[in-house]
Order: C-alpha cells, then structure tokens, then sequence
C-alpha cells in the first residue's frame, strides 16, 4: 500500500449499547453462536469468574484465524473479547461526534438511553490482515447481538460510526468489503463557511493501517460526494488498497454518477481534520476546494 502507516497498527473496539443492563447469556450459549460464523473453538480453558466483577466477560481463542510470531511460528489463536462495562456507566460521546451520525435519525436518543455497554474486540487481531480482522469483528458483533438480544444501537468507537441491529442485519446481504464500509466506517461532513467549500471524508480504515479517503470540495451535492468516498473506499478494502499518489481515478457527475472522464487525481497526505492520519486525497477538478 503506498501509504506512511504500518497494517495492525489499532484495534477497532465496538460497543454494544443496552438501556439497562442485559440478561447474561452463559457460555455455552457464546459458544454456540460463535461456532455458528467460526467452526469449532475446540477446547476452552475454563476462567473462574470474578467475584469483584458487576458484569459479563467471555473470552474465547478462534483456532481459525492465528497470529504468527517469531518465537510462535506456528501460530497462537486470536482472542474474541466480550466485557461488560460498569452497570449504569452509559456512554460518552461528545457533540462533535454526535453530529457526524448521519445514518440513525435518532443517533442522540439512542445514546442518551444508554446505560449499560459491552465492548467487542479482537486480542491479537493486531497480527492478521485487514480482512481477516474486518471478518472477525463482523462474526463478533454478530453472535454478541444474538447473544444480547436487548441490544439498542452498536457503536464503533475509533470511526464514531453508530448503526442499529436492524441495519446489521440488513447488511448481511453485502460482500464483507461492503459490510464493513456500511457497519464500522463513517463518512463525515464538514463545512467550510469562510471558503464557501465543504469537505468529506472517511473514518475507520485508519485502524487498520489502510489510508480513509478524503475530498475537499466545492459547489457539489455532498450527499453524492458521500457515495463517492463509500464507494471508492470499497474498491480500496477489495483490492487491498492499490491506487497509489499520482494516479487518476473516474469521477462523478452533477448526479452522483460514475463515470470515467474526466479522471481526478490522487495523493496520499495528512488528513485535514483529526484524528491526524494518512487518507487518500481526491482532487475534484473544477469542484475542488482549497489552492491546487
């Protein structure tokens, strides 16, 4: 990837919202909905729960995906955590964050009813690729939420991506490329008053090392500039990420469509809205914002 950040270098932590504290489920029944996405987990050391614990925690080894390491070459399974959080502890997301959850009409409601989460991530996931660790986190959500079925809203932390089970489900239809764009990436928007130019751009990829998209604009619908970056961020996760800087890459009409000329140029830069990290920047021609 022609890119200044190392593959693994984050784990993407999702948060499982509930408005009060769910039924726990046993491990057994964990067990179960996860051999369902990952085969069987073989044995599982039995972890004697802690008395000064308030909530739930599973954590089961996947002997299907394995992380290779110098002294472990012949692989240590990956870990798939489940932790309750404190009972009423809720969540914390501030306004900024809040104003870039365009997906769920009622994003702010949801959050507000929240008093409980558990947090879903993957222990040693860091080693594999992106796919694997994208598979992995999708598998996981998926056997928490059968798991918690009082489950409200599913947060990704690092993306600020806020989507309902509903939407989860739906998604299942989709290549996993796709999935995972729609469920853990988000596309925010920024206006820029004083310039009379707005900017769009993707959050998620960065955890993985793999480059978000980014384009800086003007006197474009930023509803089709949204697809846009969806789609090429899409294109990027299926083919690991091969545009590099310099290139050229289709564009979109006044209508949002693709299409193959004119071609707007690419480069790889520091993002312009933080977090600080690598994006690919698209150059819009005519439409494009800032001194080019």
């Amino acid at each position: 990837m022609d890119q200044t950040k190392d593959i693994g270098s984050e784990i993407m932590m999702v948060q499982l919202l509930f408005k009060s504290k769910p039924n726990s489920p046993t491990t057994e029944q964990f067990r179960k909905a996860l051999e369902k996405r990952f085969g069987d987990l073989g044995e599982i050391p039995y972890v004697e729960p802690s008395k000064k614990s308030s909530g739930d925690m599973f954590m089961f080894p996947i002997p299907k995906y394995k992380a290779v390491f110098k002294d472990k070459p012949e692989g240590v399974p990956v870990i798939a955590a489940f932790l309750s959080a404190a009972v009423e502890s809720g969540i914390n997301i501030d306004d900024m964050a809040r104003q870039q959850m365009w997906d769920v009409p009622n994003a702010s409601e949801i959050i507000d009813e929240c008093r409980h989460t558990i947090i879903v991530n993957t222990t040693l996931g860091r080693a594999l690729s992106y796919q694997d660790q994208a598979e992995i986190l999708l598998g996981q959500v998926d056997a928490a939420l059968e798991c918690y079925p009082e489950c409200i809203g599913v947060y990704a932390h690092q993306s600020g991506k806020l989507i309902t089970p509903e939407m989860f489900q739906n998604a299942k239809k989709y290549s996993l490329s796709s999935r995972f764009v729609q469920m853990f990436v988000n596309a925010r928007f920024f206006n820029i008053p004083e310039a009379d130019e707005m900017l769009v751009d993707t959050l998620g990829f960065y955890v993985f090392g793999g480059a978000d998209v980014q384009v800086h604009f003007k006197k474009m619908n930023p509803d089709h500039i949204v697809n846009y970056v969806y789609d090429v961020a899409v294109y990027q996760f299926d083919n690991e990420f091969p545009i590099k800087s310099g290139e050229t890459i289709g564009s979109i009409d006044e209508e949002g469509n693709m299409q193959s000329n004119p071609k707007w140029n690419v480069q790889y830069e520091d993002s312009m809205v933080d977090p600080m990290r690598t994006v690919l920047d698209i150059c819009c021609g005519e439409f494009a914002g800032g001194n080019r």
